[in-house]
């Protein structure tokens, strides 16, 4: 009878996580960081290190905050009101964006409210991201979870294809000049983003393994010290997985040099997010039973070829493009392989931050490592966010040759890992 309650439970956990997953992949597209939110940066500043810092300040916000919270999190049985306090905060910042973008008309003050909101949302989002990767451990078996990240890819690709289509006519609206029609898109990001958090929240969390003992942030960052020195399969991960998580410096400004190199109009924003989205739907469900049935250290592998593949299609159309010098309303089109590709690995790159360090580690210590592997992740995005200075000094061109060097570092350190479930 146990057995029958604990299938259901887990069933129950899997649709409303997979629901969650659905409704935020479709908010996300809404306001894709590397495309939305960049284009809409580069509209109120000329320098590119703002603009590539958009998309990795992000990531940062949500990667930082996790070893300062873990002490915390490891002394909580249940971790789920962490995450609804991080929610409420995080809905909040969102809708004072969207008020300050309607009504602030000065594009300084423009700049500032969007990147201290932008990052009080990111990083209380961050505040939630140990209590979700706890309750996912706890409540989804090891060998279901490749696909229910993998499906909550999929069917939230399915509506990101709508998101794309929305992006497109808001954005090339008569009505909605700029900055009103990404104001219009951050509302809508609000009105479903809200909703997904209810939804995770629902999820009835057993209680879990604690540590008992008060442990200091002092303590938790010396453990933490001790763990890299010691655990030397810890140690390879993590700079396999930091060296792909630096070659997403050239992500941004893919979508920057289709406008500023292409000539890529504001509506052609909304046919890059569809192309990732469909390159999304296509290798989604695949991603996810390789994980299941041959682990994870094969996907990090095929994710730092994919990624180093395009890298390297950005770098042959910079070279065309200085050699041949085409002209035409054609060449936004040449930038969709660097989109495709990048939508295509997407998926693969969730489970390789998430899937193999949570077969990796032990319950009582997941806080620690989850903690550590996050904020030091966050460190490295936040470099990549230096990605507009790399274009200053040595050119797209220069940027996406270091982003396919990367990738191959990630490729050698991943190839030299075990497999956990061996």
């Amino acid at each position: 009878m146990d057995d029958v309650v604990a299938e259901r439970e887990a069933r129950r956990s899997f649709a409303l996580g997979v629901l969650n997953g659905t409704a935020f992949r479709f908010a996300e597209a809404l306001i894709d960081p590397p495309l939305v939110l960049t284009w809409f940066v580069s509209q109120l500043t000329s320098s590119n290190l703002l603009v590539g810092l958009v998309a990795p300040l992000g990531n940062a916000g949500w990667f930082l905050p996790q070893i300062f919270v873990s002490t915390r999190i490891q002394r909580m049985a249940r971790k789920m009101p962490s995450y609804t306090l991080a929610a409420v905060i995080r809905t909040i910042a969102w809708l004072l964006l969207v008020a300050v973008v309607w009504v602030v008309d000065d594009p300084r003050l423009l700049l500032v409210g969007f990147f201290v909101l932008y990052t009080i949302a990111r990083l209380s989002a961050g505040l939630a991201g140990l209590a979700f990767f706890d309750v996912v451990a706890k409540t989804i078996p090891a060998r279901r979870r490749g696909s229910f990240f993998a499906w909550r890819q999929l069917l939230g690709g399915l509506l990101g294809l709508g998101a794309a289509w929305i992006v497109k006519t808001v954005l090339s609206h008569p009505a909605l000049s700029f900055p009103r029609g990404h104001a219009v898109l951050f509302l809508l990001y609000c009105a479903v983003m809200a909703p997904a958090l209810a939804t995770f929240a629902l999820i009835r969390e057993p209680p879990g393994v604690v540590v008992a003992e008060p442990v200091t942030l002092g303590e938790q960052l010396r453990r933490a010290g001790r763990l890299l020195r010691a655990d030397r399969v810890y140690r390879r991960y993590m700079a396999a997985w930091l060296s792909l998580a630096l070659a997403n410096i050239a992500l941004p400004f893919y979508g920057i040099y289709a406008k500023n190199v292409l000539g890529a109009p504001e509506g052609m924003v909304g046919v890059y997010v569809a192309t990732r989205v469909v390159a999304l739907l296509l290798f989604n469900l695949p991603w996810g039973r390789l994980s299941d049935r041959r682990g994870n250290r094969l996907v990090m592998r095929l994710v730092s070829l994919g990624s180093g593949l395009a890298a390297l299609s950005a770098l042959v159309l910079v070279g065309t493009m200085g050699l041949l010098r085409p002209q035409g309303a054609w060449l936004p089109y040449l930038a969709l392989p660097l989109f495709f590709l990048d939508g295509a690995v997407r998926p693969a790159q969730i489970l390789t931050g998430s899937n193999f360090l949570l077969e990796l580690v032990t319950e009582a210590e997941r806080p620690l490592y989850l903690g550590l592997s996050n904020t030091l992740m966050g460190i490295v995005v936040l470099i990549s966010g230096l990605g507009g200075l790399v274009v200053d000094f040595f050119g797209f061109a220069g940027l996406f040759a270091v982003s396919l060097g990367l990738c191959l570092v990630g490729y050698v350190l991943a190839s030299g890992l075990p497999e956990p479930r061996e």
